[in-house]
């Protein structure tokens, strides 16, 4: 007997949580189809979002940007806030991979209006703590400052104890920070933590290292 749309779908959850992210994709996307031809669009584009966020997890980043924009269009026929604030989470997730963090403020900015309008801890968390992180990117610290408190409320509200650590860890950083113009940051896309000058380097010659808090491979 095959498995249910809504069984496939909580598989692929707990595989995304569990770090095997390639083998949720398919799962999630096996479970798109059965909602699809049974017209549940609503739990389809549910399964898009853990397609996305699994492929974001796998690095695949030209994958994950395409799936989020499908994302973010679906969301849009549906005038679906929470699937909006998804979207634009996982399109700054990219920016900031990118070191790209101009472009990571305005989609964060645009995903944290979207969480706070229906309310939803999650998003407002999320987007908020990739606002924080892309401002201390351009040395906007004040800035920083404001929205990733934002992201330790909605966080703490939402009983996520380990993102409001993520959240204090890089308030606690950036506290003593200078920022310089002209100085591009290195920091991780995911948790936010800053990169030794060593890791920094590495960087600027287009190879890959790892964030030593919370395991993220960049490069």
């Amino acid at each position: 007997m095959s498995s249910s749309g809504e069984e496939l779908l909580q598989k692929a959850v707990q595989l995304h949580q569990s770090g095997e992210f390639k083998e949720g994709k398919k799962t999630a996307e096996k479970a798109r189809k059965q909602f699809q031809k049974k017209k549940n669009y609503a739990r389809a584009t549910e399964a898009l979002r853990v397609m996305a966020d699994c492929t974001l997890n796998a690095r695949d980043m030209k994958e994950a940007k395409k799936l989020y924009s499908e994302l973010m269009k679906e969301a849009q026929e549906m005038a679906n806030l929470w699937f909006q604030a998804a979207a634009h989470w996982g399109k700054g997730q990219i920016a900031l991979h990118n070191m790209d963090y101009s472009t990571a403020i305005e989609t964060f900015e645009s995903g944290l209006e979207k969480a706070q309008n229906i309310a939803d801890k999650w998003y407002t968390g999320w987007n908020a703590m990739g606002l924080g992180i892309a401002y201390r990117g351009v040395g906007r610290l004040a800035d920083a400052k404001k929205v990733l408190q934002e992201s330790v409320k909605s966080f703490r509200a939402a009983n996520q104890t380990t993102f409001v650590t993520w959240a204090e860890r890089i308030l606690t950083e950036i506290g003593g920070e200078v920022p310089e113009p002209e100085t591009k940051m290195w920091l991780c896309p995911m948790c936010g933590s800053k990169f030794r000058a060593d890791q920094a380097e590495i960087l600027k010659r287009g190879k890959m290292v790892t964030c030593e808090y919370c395991g993220t491979s960049v490069g």
